[in-house]
């Protein structure tokens, strides 16, 4: 088919994974590193405080959609291209490392038990009186760990997963 040459669905399909798992790999990186700042140095963690609760309350509901959506493309289209021409998948041996893509992308969630406290704590630091920055930290130690290890494994997974697909 001559369209082919210009638009190839099932290129599409196996490189899916790779970039929303790029994209959830780089949000999770930006979060630490921009929230961070908020924490880091003294002085802007101070003047940071009393900001913290309405700011990651709109940050948060804003973010959590984009995650989500990334998380689910990454673990959908990984599991699509097990079915889409799956005989080219084993010949390449990438099969193995779309399954490992969706798991991993999908632990991405076994973490929010982790941080569901952390987040509600922040939010409601003005309510409770509690402090935004030390709820923050907790927050970001956790996504960081999980920024590092599922995040980053979906990534590679999805990678080898694509080169391997489509080398020649």
């Amino acid at each position: 088919m001559a369209s082919r040459l210009f638009f190839d669905p099932v290129v599409l399909l196996r490189t899916a994974p790779l970039v929303s798992s790029t994209c959830t790999l780089l949000y999770g990186s930006d979060q630490s590193f921009f929230l961070g700042l908020l924490n880091r140095p003294a002085a802007t963690r101070a003047r940071s405080r009393p900001l913290l609760p309405d700011y990651f309350a709109a940050f948060f509901r804003r973010g959590v959609v984009f995650v989500v959506a990334c998380l689910a493309v990454t673990t959908w289209s990984s599991v699509a291209n097990l079915y889409v021409r799956p005989a080219a998948l084993r010949a390449r041996d990438s099969r193995w490392w779309y399954v490992a893509g969706a798991v991993l992308s999908a632990s991405h969630l076994l973490f929010v038990p982790l941080v569901a406290p952390s987040i509600k704590a922040t939010v409601d630091a003005d309510e409770k009186g509690t402090d935004a920055n030390a709820s923050l930290d907790e927050w970001l130690t956790v996504n960081w760990v999980r920024t590092l290890t599922v995040d980053l494994g979906a990534w590679a997974a999805c990678f080898v997963a694509a080169v391997k697909s489509l080398e020649a």
